[in-house]
Formats: structure tokens, sequence, C-alpha cells
């Protein structure tokens, strides 16, 4: 296999990559849906929009809608587990600092303006280990 299949597809048959690229595509995967128009989700052309409305490029709009829907799905399932948690990376620090104006916590009793940036450290952390280890069990990047 060549370097960029290596370092794309590379992993070994241990469990707690599995367990942090499951858990991570599981929680990525609503968001993506609702970008998709599930879950009460804005859907593809709103979210577009929703972009555009914050001077972001069309293009951006789309890696982030392809990254939380197919991505997640791609971390579920453990292929090419490196990339796709990658891009969740990227997508997920980028909220931290949408969401830092708001403080650490949640907003769990609805006084603040938005939400607190602690679950976005819990999923980075998660997403981390599956960058570095990649899929590790059960997933079809091991196959490669």
């Amino acid at each position: 296999m060549d370097t960029l299949g290596q370092l794309i597809f590379s992993t070994d048959n241990t469990f707690y990559p599995m367990l942090a690229r499951i858990v991570s595509g599981i929680v990525i995967l609503p968001y993506g849906l609702q970008k998709l128009g599930y879950f009460g989700g804005a859907g593809i052309f709103l979210t577009l929009e929703d972009f555009k409305k914050r001077k972001l490029p069309q293009f951006i709009a789309w890696l982030v809608i392809l990254s939380q829907s197919l991505g997640s799905v791609a971390l579920i399932i453990g292929f090419c587990t490196r990339l796709a948690a990658a891009g969740s990376i990227i997508i997920f620090t980028a909220a931290i600092f949408v969401h830092l104006p708001d403080g650490w916590q949640l907003n769990w009793y609805n006084k603040k303006k938005g939400e607190g940036v602690e679950y976005f450290f819990l999923l980075l952390a998660l997403l981390w280990i599956a960058l570095i280890y990649g899929g590790g069990t059960c997933s079809i990047d091991i196959l490669f």
C-alpha cells in the first residue's frame, strides 16, 4: 500500500479507537441529518443560506454538510476513519470559537443566548483518538 493509503487506512485491532470512533460518529450523525432536513433540521438549502448569511463560502457549507452526514457514517463503520475524524476536528474546533462567548457550560437553565463549549471539547477528545489511532477493531479500515 502506498504512503497515502497507509496514512488513511492504517490501524490496529484494538478496542478503544473503535469505541471513540463509534461514539463520536453517533454524536455527530444528528448534526448531519439536520442539515439534510431530518430531526427538525433546516435542510440543505436553508443550511446553505445560513452559511451565506455568516459570509462563509458555499464550498465550506458543503464540506460541513458532507463531513457531518457522510463523515459521521464513515466513523461509525470505520471507513477512512482518519480522514473523517480530521474533517470533524476542523468543524468542531471552529464551533468552539463560535460558542466561546457563551462560556464553558451548556445552557442547562436556558439563561444564556447559546451553548457553552464543554461538549465540543469532549467530542474533540474522541475525534483525536480516532485520528491518531485509526478505526481500531471492527472497522473497514482494518481490511486494508
